[in-house]
């Protein structure tokens, strides 16, 4: 059975949301990491954001769906979220200034 990641409201319809495209990267990440993300204060996603334009989905199983306008994008926006767990504040910001510039 081939595996399909769909997204679905809390009564269990697509409500505009569906199944998730065949693009992009679904990769796997600590729980702790998929909390920070979803916290209302957290601000990566919205620097991510402020990079490249993206379509991203967290699953409280610890996946991440990512997609952007290139593959190369998408990796790097992967390779960011990984990485973001184990960084400081200050880290986060100067990683984004270097990928801002580039």
């Amino acid at each position: 059975m081939e595996p399909e990641m769909v997204c679905i409201d809390s009564c269990g319809r697509a409500n505009g949301m569906g199944v998730i495209g065949q693009d992009g990267l679904l990769f796997k990440v600590t729980l702790g990491l998929i909390r920070k993300l979803l916290a209302p204060d957290c601000e990566i996603v919205q620097e991510l954001g402020k990079l490249y334009p993206l379509e991203i989905v967290f699953g409280m199983n610890g996946r991440i769906w990512v997609k952007a306008k290139t593959i190369q994008q998408t990796l790097i926006l992967a390779n960011v979220l990984e990485a973001c767990e184990h960084m400081t504040t200050d880290q986060r910001k100067q990683i984004f200034a270097r990928l801002a510039e580039s």
